[in-house]
């Protein structure tokens, strides 16, 4: 009875032992399992965050792309506006030289065409005072000569009547006289009237050239209200385009301090992006450094246990692989196409150093 007392102590003290390494095991395995599920909570947080800070960068880009397009638009209508004001400018200055050309010009004829009609009716009144002055001198030449004659007649007869001439005879002479005056009244008469005449022809032509100035300057003045018409209409687009250049300016203006607004934002999402990277990238460290000290830990307590021990450990390890690899499957079922879609942005190197540690551990524990 004494010889398998001290057999069976050392075997209570073994599995005790094996409890112990067993709980250490398990709580080992439990450690890891929760710090597994911790990384990847955080990780699907941080996948979060990414894809989000992902999609507001974006949002940002589209914004900016929109504001940069709407700011080449007012660009491209500014300068529009601005070629088709020195356009319309240079047609003004144009339209003015044209115009003071135009009046000048309808002076010019005006000027030409009165001094035209002064000439002529100067030339004509000439005429008139030329060939009246001719017949004044003929008539008085012939009057001079019939005065001349009636008073020779008169001398003559006073002479025959001095003498005692008959009075008969002296009759014949008187009532000669008589008709030789009325002769010449018969052509002083008709001189009177064509001087009257010539008069009243001479004030019809100045109330012609009164008139002909009066309607030159009649359409001259509405030639120039029509062209003060165009003008104020011309001033008063000038006036609407500068204001449209005002306002696009404003707009314009606007638009690029908006513009500078969404690249501060931008490059502050950049920053932000960039910090959470680097967080990550930390959280991934650490992570890294907690699996290093795991598998120190794990070869450190299988140096002390035996084969039946390790053969217990791995069976434990198989069984929490394979729930592992369970669970990890339907959770890729669930997530495919978010996993693949993720898996793509996020950092390659980071996934690839956590499989293959996962990997060298597994095969160490092998």
């Amino acid at each position: 009875m004494a010889q398998p007392g001290p057999a069976s102590q050392p075997d209570v003290s073994l599995q005790q032992r094996v409890a112990e390494l067993e709980k250490i095991n398990a709580e080992f395995l439990r450690a890891q399992q929760q710090l597994e599920q911790e990384f990847n909570q955080k990780r699907a947080k941080f996948k979060e965050l990414y894809l989000a800070k992902e999609e507001d960068l974006k949002r940002q880009n589209a914004v900016l792309q929109a504001a940069q397009d709407d700011l080449g638009h007012l660009r491209t209508q500014l300068w529009e506006a601005q070629a088709e004001m020195e356009n319309i400018k240079a047609i003004a200055t144009v339209s003015e030289n044209t115009k003071q050309e135009a009046i000048d010009e309808v002076k010019r004829q005006w000027r030409e065409e009165v001094a035209s009609l002064q000439a002529v009716m100067k030339e004509t009144v000439r005429d008139y005072e030329h060939q009246f002055h001719l017949r004044l001198e003929q008539e008085r030449t012939q009057w001079a000569q019939y005065r001349e004659s009636a008073e020779r007649e008169i001398a003559d007869l006073r002479r025959r009547l001095s003498e005692g001439q008959e009075e008969e005879n002296l009759e014949n002479e008187m009532k000669k006289a008589q008709e030789d005056a009325e002769k010449l009244r018969s052509v002083v008469m008709p001189m009177e009237k064509e001087i009257a005449a010539l008069k009243d022809k001479l004030t019809e032509a100045e109330d012609k050239v009164k008139e002909l100035e009066a309607s030159k300057v009649k359409e001259l003045n509405h030639y120039l209200e029509a062209e003060k018409s165009c003008r104020t209409d011309l001033e008063m687009y000038v006036a609407v385009l500068n204001t449209q250049k005002s306002v696009l300016q404003e707009d314009a203006e606007k638009l690029r301090k908006e513009l500078h607004e969404v690249c501060h934002l931008l490059e502050q999402e950049r920053q932000q992006h960039n910090q959470l990277k680097h967080t990550w990238q930390k959280a991934n460290d650490q992570f890294l450094e907690s699996q290093r000290l795991l598998m120190r830990d794990m070869q450190r307590m299988e140096i002390v246990l035996t084969s039946e021990q390790l053969r217990q450990v791995e069976e434990l390890k198989k069984k929490d692989q394979e729930e592992d690899e369970q669970q990890r499957l339907n959770k890729r079922k669930d997530h495919k196409k978010t996993d693949v879609e993720e898996e793509v942005k996020l950092p390659v190197v980071c996934a690839l150093t956590h499989e293959e540690s996962s990997a060298q551990l597994s095969n160490e524990e092998v």
